[in-house]
């Protein structure tokens, strides 16, 4: 894992990781449309569960990772991708243009110096009732060594990301912290031991600790989690 490409990281975390990749996916199922953006796309995480909407757009700025969902995804009909920087005014004009009617942004806007613009971006791309459904990492305390690695800029509350859709036309309808469970381990990792390395155990330990944890959330959203995730609807 040390001198592991970029892409052979991706296709490890793609493999690894798709327990958890369903859970989050469940977060968003009522809102999702039958044409979907995918905006931050990777190796197509979320591809094989949208596998059933009339249109799906895997946006990424990464041509290789591009490239490789395409190899595995490309022959479906009703399956697109897209480089694009989502702070420019072409979302727009390609969301419009192919009658999307949701956004799907997971573990993306940290990463955008400008977030506030890049949600505003996604929310104008948008029909009336279309949704932006966002997942970011939470809790700023949990900011080290990981998310330097990650490349983030910051971690969210519910308030700071709840401010990105301040003066933004419609409203959020779900906005709520996930994932309690992985805060412990986040924070003795990048904070405590400071590592710069994501290793197997990461995922190993949530996969088996979803059972219960699932449905536990399911129940009573939690006062803190990992991730916080925010539902906008357009008006």
């Amino acid at each position: 894992m040390q001198n592991e490409s970029h892409l052979e990281f991706y296709r490890r975390w793609h493999r690894l990781s798709k327990p958890y990749i369903r859970w989050q996916f469940e977060q968003f199922r009522p809102f999702i449309g039958r044409r979907v953006a995918d905006v931050g796309c990777g190796l197509g995480n979320y591809t094989e569960l949208l596998a059933d909407r009339d249109f799906y757009m895997g946006i990424d700025l990464d041509e290789e990772l591009l490239a490789e969902l395409r190899n595995v995804h490309g022959k479906r009909p009703n399956v697109q991708t897209a480089r694009l920087d989502i702070t420019k005014p072409e979302l727009k004009e390609k969301l419009t243009a192919n009658k999307v009617d949701t956004v799907l942004c997971v573990n993306v806007v940290e990463h955008i110096e400008q977030d506030a613009f890049a949600v505003r971006n996604m929310v104008d791309a948008m029909p009336g009732g279309g949704h932006v459904c966002l997942l970011m990492p939470a809790l700023p305390f949990l900011f080290g060594t990981l998310d330097e690695l990650d490349g983030h800029y910051r971690r969210y509350t519910k308030r700071t990301m709840g401010a990105l859709f301040d003066g933004l036309p419609g409203r959020v309808v779900k906005l709520y912290y996930f994932n309690l469970i992985g805060v412990p381990g986040w924070f003795i990792k990048g904070r405590v031991l400071k590592q710069r390395r994501h290793t197997n155990d990461n995922y190993a330990i949530m996969n088996a600790l979803l059972p219960v944890v699932r449905p536990l959330e399911n129940l009573i959203s939690p006062p803190l989690g990992m991730s916080v995730i925010g539902i906008f609807r357009k008006d």
